[in-house]
C-alpha cells in the first residue's frame, strides 16, 4: 500500500473569515509543500479570506454561504482526489496548528500504515479554555470507548488522511461534528488510526463553538452510530 510523501499529499484549509492568518500560515506551509498543493476553501467568508487566498496563489473553492467545517473539508477531499492526490492534511487557517508538525505525520503514517494520523494537542489550562478542555476530555473518552482504542483527542482537526479510504462515505453532519462522524465511520471499516502530539496554539480569536449544542449535537452523533450498529 502506498504511503504519505510530499508529492501525493495535498494540504486542504477549510477557511473563514481567517484572511489576517493567511499569509503567514501560507509562508510556513510552503517550507514543506509547493503553492500548487495547498487547497483553501473559503466557507462563505465576509471578510477579505478569499482575495487573499487569491493574491496567495491558492487552489481556491469558494462557498457563497457558510456551510460549516464539514462541508468545506468534504469538498475539498473531493477536489484533492480529483486532482491525483492520495493523501490530505486538514489544517486549521487560524494558525493554531503548526505546520512543524508536518513531517511527523508523515512518518507516522509511513511507519503505521495508518489511514488516519490524529494530532493530539496537550491539553492544560495555561493553554486552553478550561470548558474546552472538559469537553474534549468527555468527547475524547465517548469515541475511545465506542471504537474500542484509545483516541487521544478526538475533536483535533489536525490530521492527515487517506483518500481512498473516504471514497464510499456519506455524511450526515456539515460543521463541528464532522470530524466525530469521520472518526467513527473510518473505525467501522477497521481503518487504522495512530496518533502524534502537537503543540496547542490559541490566539485571540473569538471561538465559533456554543459547546453545550455542540455536546448536544455530538451526542446526536455518537447515538446514531450506537443503532446503526
Amino acid at each position: 500500500m502506498r504511503k504519505a510523501e510530499i508529492h501525493n499529499t495535498a494540504v486542504i484549509l477549510p477557511v473563514y473569515n481567517s484572511s489576517r492568518h493567511l499569509r503567514m500560515l501560507t509562508e510556513k506551509l510552503q517550507g514543506y509543500f509547493p503553492l500548487e498543493q495547498i487547497l483553501a476553501v473559503d466557507d462563505g467568508s465576509t471578510d477579505a479570506s478569499a482575495e487573499s487566498c487569491r493574491e496567495l496563489g491558492l487552489h481556491l473553492i469558494r462557498f457563497t454561504r457558510n456551510k460549516g467545517k464539514g462541508a468545506a473539508l468534504t469538498a475539498g477531499f473531493t477536489e484533492a482526489s480529483s486532482l491525483g492526490y492520495e493523501f490530505a492534511f486538514s489544517i486549521d487557517s487560524d494558525e493554531q496548528h503548526a505546520p512543524e508538525h508536518i513531517p511527523a505525520f508523515l512518518a507516522k503514517q509511513q511507519s503505521t500504515g495508518a489511514g488516519l494520523v490524529l494530532g493530539f494537542r496537550q491539553l492544560t489550562f495555561k493553554d486552553m479554555p478550561f470548558a474546552r478542555i472538559c469537553s474534549n476530555r468527555l468527547t475524547s473518552f465517548i469515541v475511545s470507548l465506542t471504537i474500542g482504542q484509545q483516541v487521544s483527542d478526538s475533536q483535533c482537526g489536525y490530521r492527515l488522511y487517506r483518500l481512498a479510504d473516504l471514497a464510499d462515505l456519506k455524511f450526515k453532519t456539515l460543521r463541528y461534528q464532522f470530524e466525530t462522524e469521520i472518526l467513527l465511520k473510518l473505525a467501522a471499516k477497521n481503518v487504522k488510526i495512530a496518533e502524534v502530539p502537537v503543540i496547542t496554539i490559541y490566539g485571540d480569536e473569538t471561538s465559533h463553538i456554543s459547546h453545550f449544542r455542540d455536546i448536544r449535537n455530538f451526542v446526536k452523533v455518537v447515538t446514531g452510530h450506537w443503532f446503526k450498529k
